[in-house]
């Protein structure tokens, strides 16, 4: 028992950096939506789901351990999980309406898929994964993402983005990878004319917004003309609270979610910029670390994993709040608000801290 409790210590010891930061990123978040809330209910709910998300970590991460969670566990996890996709595809809904709450199943997609393939992978692990793996992997991945495609698109591409980038650093075979890429410039080249007309008004704009936004300012560049002015107001050390334009006066769109970066930098400027950046860098640069000093396969997975995930998360969003990439609807952690983003955020968290705690009880 006292081992056991040495153990412990050590291992919040060595890890207390990481532990830090994310209580850090946890203030930040919700000091930025408590001035951002319309009414102090709407910040109340935010920072319920914070509470809710932390406690979660931390029970699940001093109480389990994810080693001795169940492939079969897994199994049926994610056939419930794709069961709830497959209903709300049939009434054309992105998110589950239970009265009380609101939750979007997409984003538990990620974690269980995670947990799930790293399970399945480390029980023969190798430096290249075999074929008839990677195969059935493939399977497992394209069944959610394609019951989200017709209600989420974007979400579903960024999704297929993290988890094939996933792969190819545990280890694609060369020849599978440069039959895949074949297939994908082909397929581009064929298919994407077709796609292009079969897309939906929105989906139009957005892409129109990205390649000439002041053409369409007032229409499809809206939110990212706005988005830049917002950034661009914010100077050296912002606007503080209250005072920027873009949002006290309502002119930035989705304020609490796909753009809350943008706000982030308009009130706090290039200095409050670099300090969330380097809060959320150190995060990914930790779950790096860890997947690299692990001893287990599965641990080394689902490290590498949920570093990719929060780093996937950071390029998309910021890419389109500052123009570099089409506009889409993925949130950014701790700033946007949104209790399914911030439930699974945490759930990520466990897993990758759950694996640098065990480490120190298996040495």
């Amino acid at each position: 028992m006292q081992v056991k409790k040495d153990n412990y210590k050590e291992a919040i010891k060595r890890n207390l950096k990481g532990f830090l930061v994310v209580l850090s990123l946890f203030v930040l978040g919700n000091i930025h939506q408590f001035f951002l809330a319309e009414n102090v209910a709407f910040f109340i709910k935010n920072l319920l789901w914070h509470v809710l998300g932390l406690s979660i970590f931390f029970f699940l991460l001093f109480f389990t351990d994810y080693k001795k969670v169940s492939f079969k566990t897994l199994w049926y996890a994610y056939w419930f999980l794709n069961l709830v996709l497959f209903v709300m595809l049939i009434f054309h809904k992105r998110w589950l309406n239970l009265g009380f709450l609101s939750l979007q199943p997409s984003e538990f997609v990620k974690f269980i898929l995670l947990w799930l393939i790293s399970l399945y992978l480390s029980r023969e692990p190798s430096e290249v994964i075999p074929p008839k793996k990677l195969l059935k992997i493939f399977g497992l991945i394209a069944l959610p993402l394609i019951l989200i495609m017709p209600t989420d698109l974007d979400y579903a591409f960024i999704m297929g983005v993290m988890f094939f980038s996933w792969l190819l650093f545990i280890g694609i075979p060369k020849r599978i990878f440069i039959l895949l890429l074949s297939g994908v410039l082909l397929f581009s080249f064929l298919f994407v004319p077709i796609a292009w007309q079969k897309l939906k008004p929105h989906q139009k704009g957005r892409i129109y917004g990205y390649l000439e936004p002041e053409k369409y300012a007032k229409t499809w560049g809206y939110q990212l003309n706005q988005s830049l002015i917002a950034i661009g107001s914010g100077g050296l050390t912002g606007q503080k609270f209250y005072k920027g334009w873009s949002t006290r006066l309502g002119y930035l769109p989705a304020k609490h979610t796909d753009l809350a970066f943008a706000v982030w930098a308009e009130t706090w400027g290039l200095l409050g910029v670099s300090v969330f950046l380097v809060l959320y860098g150190y995060l990914i640069y930790f779950g790096i670390c860890v997947s690299q000093t692990t001893k287990d396969w599965f641990g080394k997975y689902l490290s590498l994993g949920v570093s990719l995930i929060f780093l996937w998360q950071l390029f998309f969003n910021l890419g389109g709040c500052s123009g570099l990439l089409p506009m889409t609807s993925i949130p950014l952690p701790f700033l946007s608000y949104g209790g399914s983003i911030t439930v699974s955020v945490y759930i990520l968290l466990y897993l990758l801290f759950n694996v640098a705690i065990k480490k120190y009880f298996f040495k």
